[in-house]
C-alpha cells in the first residue's frame, strides 16, 4: 500500500515537473534547424573560456576569431597534448585549463579501451552543458513513455571515488557524475541506494542489486553498456533459488560477501517480508527451471548502447526483459562529452549537441596528423565515415578521440551521427583490414543463418596447419552447440566478409586467407578474462567494453580452449581438439 502511494506521488511530481523542462527541448530541436551558427556561437563561447588559460594562451586562442582561424592556429591533437596541462590541474594549478574562477568539480577516468586509462578534468560550466544535453535526451525519453513517471530507475553507475589527483582532486566514473549531481526528485526514484557501491565482490554487489530491485515496480533500466543488462539476467538466473527464499524470509543470505556495515544499512528494507512475489517466483521456478528478468519486472524504457562494436549483444535484451520493452540508445558520450542525444527508439544515431561542443570531421580513411581533409557538421555527405574531432569547454582543442562516425542523415542544419567503432579497430593479416564493425555485422549474419544467439564473442587472428593466416571466432561453448550451427554460422560469417570487404573476398578464393575457424571456450571463460582485463586497466565492470576483433597474434593463448573448428570447402566443418595456432603474420 505505501509503495503504490509513493508510486502515485512520484508520477504526480513527474506530471508536474515534466512540462517545465520541455521547452528546453523545443530550443533544442528547433536549433537544429540553424546547426552551422549554432556551432559558430558554440566555437566563440568555448575561446572566450580558454583564452586566458596556459593552454590558451601556447595555442594564442585569443586572437582567434573565425573556425577557419581556428583550423589554422591550432592542430588536430591527441591526448599527449593536453595531458602536461591535465598534469598541472592535478597537481593544482586549474588556471593551465580553465579561468581563475572556474569551479573545477572532480577528475574523470576513462574506460582504457585503447590503452592506459586517462583522467580529464571536470569543470562547473562543461558539466553545466554535459547536464544539459543528458536533460534533452531524458525528458524525449519521459515524454515519449510517459508510462515510467511513478515508477523505479535502475540506473548501474560506476563509483564515485577510485582514488586522487597529487593535488587532492577526486576522480570518478563519468557516470557518478551524473548520479551524484542529479536532483533529488530524481534520486529518489532511484531503487538501489548508493551503499551499494561499496560491495566490492562482483557476486555480492549482483545478488544484492536483484535482492533490492525484485519488489520494486522497475520502468526504467539505465545503463552504458548492454552486456551490463545481460549480467542482470544473468544474476537472476544464477541465484534465483536463493532470491525466492531470501523474499519470503525477508533475509538477506550469510552466503555473500557483503560488509558488516553494508547489512546493517540495509536492514530495514531486506527484514521486509514478500511472500506472494515469492510465491510467485517460485511457482515459475519450478515450472520453466529458472527465472529470467521478465518474470520480475516489465520496464517501460531500457536504455543502452545498441550500435557500433559494443551493441551487438543489446539484440538479447527483448528476449529477456519482455519482446515489447522498447529500446534507446545512450547517445555517442564518453568522459570527453556528450556528443550525440538520440530521439527515438531502437535507432543507432542522434544528432550532434551543437551547443556544447565544438565538431569537425576528417574522413576515415584520411590520417587526421597529416594535413587532411577537413569537414565542419553542416557539411558531412550522409553516408560518409569520419573521425570525430572535439573542441569542449572542458580545456580540449581539435582533440582526436578516435572514434569513427558516420552520418546517417540529418535534422535541419544537423548531421545525425552514429557511432562505428574506435579507429583502432582494425585487423590486417594479408591486405584485408577487417574492421570491427565489418566483423560485428558478419557475426550478425552468422547468428541469423545458424539460428544463434552470442552474447560474447572475439574474432582473432590465427594459422592453419599449413601456416596460412585465418580468423577464428571465439565463443563460449554452450551457445554454439552442434557441428550443423557451427557449419552454418561459419559459412555465412565468410560469405558476409566476403561480400563486405573485396579483398577478404579475394584473398579467400585464393587461398591466400585460409577459411575461418570457431573456437569454443568452456562456460565462464568470459568472465574470468573479462575480470582479468578489468584489473590489467583498472577499469570497472561498467567500464569496460569487450573488443569484437583483436589484432593480438597471441590472443588465443590467453584462454582456456575447449576445441576449434574448421570450415571446409564443402560447407562442413572439422573439429580439431585445442586452439589453432596463434598467427606467424604481422597484425596491424
Amino acid at each position: 500500500m505505501a509503495t503504490d502511494l509513493a508510486s502515485r506521488l512520484m508520477s504526480k511530481v513527474g506530471r508536474l515537473i515534466l512540462p517545465f523542462y520541455l521547452p528546453k527541448l523545443k530550443r533544442f530541436l528547433a536549433d537544429l534547424n540553424r546547426g552551422r551558427e549554432v556551432q559558430q556561437q558554440t566555437l566563440r563561447k568555448i575561446l572566450n573560456l580558454g583564452a586566458s588559460t596556459a593552454l590558451g594562451r601556447d595555442l594564442g586562442l585569443a586572437s582567434v576569431r573565425t573556425s577557419a582561424e581556428f583550423r589554422r592556429q591550432v592542430p588536430i591533437a591527441e591526448y599527449d597534448r593536453f595531458a602536461p596541462y591535465i598534469e598541472r590541474v592535478a597537481r593544482g594549478e586549474t588556471s593551465a585549463l580553465f579561468p581563475d574562477n572556474e569551479p573545477l568539480l572532480t577528475f574523470v577516468q576513462t574506460s582504457a579501451t585503447t590503452g592506459k586509462a586517462k583522467i580529464f578534468p571536470i569543470n562547473r560550466t562543461w558539466f553545466q552543458h554535459y547536464s544539459h544535453d543528458y536533460d534533452l535526451w531524458g525528458v524525449k525519453a519521459y515524454h515519449d513513455h510517459p508510462e515510467m513517471l511513478g515508477t523505479r530507475i535502475l540506473n548501474l553507475a560506476g563509483p564515485w571515488s577510485i582514488g586522487r589527483t597529487p593535488g587532492g582532486h577526486n576522480i570518478a566514473i563519468i557516470s557518478a557524475m551524473i548520479e551524484r549531481y542529479q536532483s533529488a526528485i530524481v534520486r529518489q526514484t532511484y531503487a538501489l541506494p548508493a551503499v551499494l557501491k561499496q560491495v566490492s565482490d562482483v557476486d555480492a554487489r549482483g545478488y544484492l542489486t536483484v535482492r533490492l530491485a525484485a519488489p520494486q515496480q522497475l520502468g526504467f533500466l539505465s545503463t552504458v553498456t548492454p552486456q551490463q543488462i545481460l549480467q542482470i539476467a544473468e544474476w537472476v538466473e544464477q541465484f534465483g533459488p536463493q532470491l525466492v527464499r531470501d523474499l519470503h524470509d525477508g533475509t538477506l543470505s550469510e552466503r555473500f560477501d557483503v560488509p558488516a556495515e553494508v547489512r546493517r544499512s540495509l536492514r530495514g528494507v531486506i527484514r521486509t517480508r514478500h511472500p506472494e512475489l515469492a510465491r510467485r517466483l517460485g511457482a515459475i521456478l519450478d515450472r520453466q527451471g529458472v527465472l529470467r528478468p521478465r518474470d520480475l519486472w516489465r520496464p517501460k524504457l531500457i536504455s543502452c548502447w545498441l550500435g557500433g562494436t559494443v551493441g551487438h549483444t543489446s539484440r538479447r535484451i527483448p528476449e529477456l526483459f519482455g519482446e515489447d520493452v522498447p529500446l534507446r540508445d545512450q547517445g555517442l558520450l564518453s568522459s570527453e562529452g556528450r556528443h550525440t542525444i538520440p530521439l527515438a527508439d531502437n535507432v543507432t544515431h542522434g544528432p550532434l549537441a551543437i551547443g556544447s561542443n565544438f565538431y569537425e570531421f576528417v574522413p576515415a580513411a584520411e590520417d587526421a596528423t597529416r594535413s587532411p581533409t577537413v569537414f565542419e557538421a553542416h557539411e558531412l555527405e550522409v553516408g560518409a565515415e569520419y573521425r570525430i574531432i572535439m573542441t569542449t569547454l572542458g580545456g580540449l582543442y581539435r582533440y582526436d578521440i578516435g572514434d569513427i562516425v558516420k552520418c546517417v542523415g540529418y535534422m535541419g542544419e544537423t548531421p545525425l551521427i552514429e557511432f562505428l567503432q574506435k579507429a583502432g579497430g582494425y585487423c590486417d593479416l594479408v591486405g584485408e583490414k577487417l574492421s570491427a564493425f565489418t566483423v560485428c555485422q558478419a557475426v550478425l549474419a552468422g547468428e541469423a543463418a545458424a539460428g544463434l544467439k552470442l552474447d560474447t564473442f572475439t574474432v582473432a587472428p590465427c594459422t592453419s596447419a599449413r601456416g596460412r593466416p585465418r580468423y577464428a571466432v571465439v565463443v563460449e561453448q554452450s551457445l554454439v552447440p552442434d557441428a550443423d550451427s557451427i557449419s552454418r554460422f561459419l559459412a555465412a560469417f565468410d560469405k558476409a566478409l566476403g561480400s563486405a570487404v573485396l579483398i577478404y573476398g579475394v584473398t579467400r578464393k585464393q587461398r591466400i586467407l585460409e577459411a575461418p575457424a570457431l573456437v569454443r571456450i568452456p562456460a565462464g571463460e568470459w568472465r574470468r578474462y573479462i575480470a582479468a582485463e578489468m584489473q590489467r586497466l583498472g577499469a570497472s565492470e561498467n567500464q569496460y567494453k569487450h573488443k569484437p576483433l583483436v589484432s593480438d597474434q597471441k590472443f588465443l593463448t590467453k584462454l582456456r580452449v575447449v576445441d576449434s573448428w574448421i570450415l571446409q570447402s564443402d560447407g562442413s566443418c572439422l573439429a580439431n581438439n585445442g586452439p589453432p595456432p596463434p598467427a606467424d603474420q604481422r597484425a596491424a
